[in-house]
């Protein structure tokens, strides 16, 4: 009798230690893949990458350039994440959430794997939420179905806040330069 016992007290212990490993395992590759953001998930991709927001910096002229592309801001953001104030420059389709095969990957615990994506058609760019668990807001309104992005519209994804900027230079409604935009 005392063997059993050995023996289902030993097989318990092992049961044990395999799940918390597991686990572990879990919680590295989990915080793996949303802990970096940065250039590391978009250059492995060949994606969008981070531009450099420094007034004085030349990729930021040209991220929002002439020829009215325009770029994804990140206006607000939890300071653990480290992305703010980074821009992403705008293309025809952009995928948005926390997997590295996005375009734009957000390390937010409240976005989706895929959460939204952007997309241009005849000229304009569309918001579109893919079915997020905590959804997408278009300037504070929840996103029901496909909208058409104005310029300095507001995203929100889970706590992260980004700015679509479309045009070269952002003007405010009495068409004044806003403080702090790039000099020519």
């Amino acid at each position: 009798m005392d063997i059993i016992l050995f023996i289902a007290r030993t097989a318990f212990l092992v049961l044990i230690y395999v799940f918390i490993f597991i686990l572990l395992n879990y919680l590295i590759r989990d915080l793996q893949r949303t802990g970096s953001l940065g250039n590391n998930g978009a250059a492995r991709r060949g994606a969008t990458a981070v531009i450099p927001t420094g007034s004085a910096s030349p990729l930021r002229r040209r991220a929002r350039g002439e020829n009215g592309v325009g770029v994804l801001r990140v206006e607000l953001a939890p300071d653990k994440y480290g992305i703010s104030g980074a821009e992403f420059n705008l293309a025809a389709e952009m995928r948005l959430g926390r997997d590295y095969d996005n375009d734009v990957v957000l390390p937010g615990r409240f976005a989706s794997g895929r959460h939204a994506r952007i997309y241009l058609q005849n000229g304009q760019y569309w918001l579109e939420d893919l079915g997020s668990k905590n959804g997408t807001f278009l300037n504070g309104v929840p996103l029901t179905r496909p909208a058409v992005l104005a310029n300095g519209d507001q995203i929100k994804i889970g706590d992260i806040t980004l700015k679509f900027v479309r045009w070269g230079y952002e003007v405010e409604s009495d068409h004044r330069m806003r403080p702090g935009a790039p000099e020519e």
